[in-house]
């Protein structure tokens, strides 16, 4: 009743004999005037008043709209918090796989296709000139002439490597011949199919058969288990993908025809009595080096086709990742293909960027450096074997000599840290969404039973 009398007594329209506020009932208004009347005259004693019984619940209408309203202030301002401490981890979280970053276009790898003539082939040259013009618009391949004493055209690399695409024959002059040459530079009927299996699946395989037909079957055997055991890992991957890996298999009668496509996988382009494999994924980059013969081994094939799947940001060496690109044409029908499939724009400025931060940003930490073959920490899998064992199968014949060994690079795959890969995150943002989405719950059912 104190709290009314006060009330009336400050408001800047009350007067003695008349109520403090307009409709106000005759008993509130009687008890403010005996209130003000104790007060000037400095009556010793409080006003003791009844407040009417239509004011409780008035006052416990307001009491519940107050703590209706912190309720709510109180749990939007736990949300804001919980948003503010978990943006840095989305913000970190790198949304690309290995697998993407072979989509993307670093400008880091192109090839020259070098026409050297005399100047009596100067006016052929011009040929050259203009037919390359339009063939290599869209390819990772760029054309120069320059004077020589003689004529030949080859394709070289940025680190010295070279291949005469005339194969030793003299050079065309018709307009004809000359487009064909150069679009052997570009283009072949293996390196559409690797273009096209690289879209849709998760990587591919290329095998090329060697004039051993034993060694080719035993190279394709691994190749098989290999990518079965892959096939069962994808579904936990961090960006999984529908298809598993592709085989893709070059055999000695195509060989001649795609001399471009063996120089650019990294092998020279010959016969071969043991067969040769590369791993190739995204827009036909090569993963590491290339395999030949006794090292190819369905461990080898497993914990390499592991690594594509992976998150980029994970703690892998960069070396891994550095691997050329085949030369070949691009064309805008695939990049839209590519973004459909992938989700995202590879060609996007802001997307280079970060993917050639990602890649390029070192060989990581060599003090650290482990011996390969440690990438099936990745993915635990069981699996049933032959009694006579893999690496017997592997070995070859025992009359066989044991290949001389090969000092080759090496980036070392280390597992993973715990919880650092893109599958993980979602489960720590739901648990602390459901854990603030409980307590706000909590918090309100608290008020409502202290209401009631």
């Amino acid at each position: 009743m104190n709290q009314f009398i006060k009330v009336g007594m400050c408001h800047p329209e009350a007067r003695i004999g008349q109520p403090a506020f307009a409709g106000a009932p005759a008993s509130w208004s009687a008890a403010a005037q005996r209130g003000e009347a104790a007060a000037l005259a400095g009556g010793r004693s409080s006003v003791k008043a009844q407040r009417p019984s239509h004011i409780a619940p008035l006052k416990k209408r307001w009491q519940a709209t107050a703590l209706q309203d912190a309720s709510a202030h109180f749990c939007a301002f736990i949300v804001l918090i919980l948003w503010v401490l978990l943006h840095p981890f989305t913000a970190v979280a790198c949304r690309y796989s290995i697998r993407d970053t072979g989509f993307v276009d670093l400008a880091t790898e192109s090839y020259q296709v070098e026409l050297a003539h005399p100047p009596a082939f100067a006016a052929t040259a011009k040929l050259y000139t203009q037919a390359a013009a339009g063939l290599f618009l869209e390819a990772n391949v760029s054309f120069v002439t320059k004077d020589s004493a003689s004529s030949f055209l080859r394709l070289a690399d940025g680190t010295g490597r070279s291949l005469d695409l005339a194969a030793g024959q003299p050079l065309p002059g018709d307009a004809a011949g000359i487009a064909r040459l150069l679009e052997s530079a570009v283009a072949s009927p293996r390196r559409e199919d690797i273009h096209r299996e690289a879209l849709r699946a998760y990587a591919v395989v290329v095998l090329v058969e060697g004039t051993d037909a034993a060694d080719n079957e035993r190279v394709r055997g691994a190749i098989a288990t290999a990518t079965a055991a892959i096939a069962r890992q994808m579904p936990s991957m961090p960006k999984p993908v529908e298809v598993p890996p592709q085989l893709i298999t070059i055999p000695v009668t195509e060989q001649g025809a795609e001399a471009v496509l063996l120089w650019g996988l990294g092998f020279e382009p010959r016969l071969s009595p043991e067969a040769r494999v590369a791993l190739v994924y995204g827009r036909g980059r090569r993963l590491g080096e290339p395999l030949e013969g006794a090292l190819i081994t369905r461990t080898v094939l497993q914990e390499r086709l592991a690594i594509i799947g992976q998150d980029c940001e994970c703690d892998l060496d960069r070396a891994w990742l550095k691997g050329p690109v085949l030369p070949g044409r691009w064309d805008r029908e695939l990049q839209q293909l590519a973004a459909k499939t992938l989700g995202f724009d590879s060609e996007n400025p802001m997307v280079r960027t970060e993917v050639s931060r990602i890649v390029l940003r070192g060989e990581g930490d060599k003090a650290k450096s482990k011996k390969p073959s440690t990438a099936l920490a990745l993915g635990y899998v069981e699996e049933a074997i032959d009694a006579s064992g893999e690496d017997e199968t592997n070995a070859g014949p025992a009359s066989t000599p044991a290949a001389a060994p090969t000092k080759l690079p090496a980036p070392t795959v280390p597992p993973p840290p715990p919880l650092a890969t893109a599958a993980a995150r979602p489960f720590w943002f739901a648990l602390f969404g459901l854990l603030a989405a409980a307590f706000c719950a909590g918090l309100m059912l608290l008020k409502r039973s202290r209401r009631q």
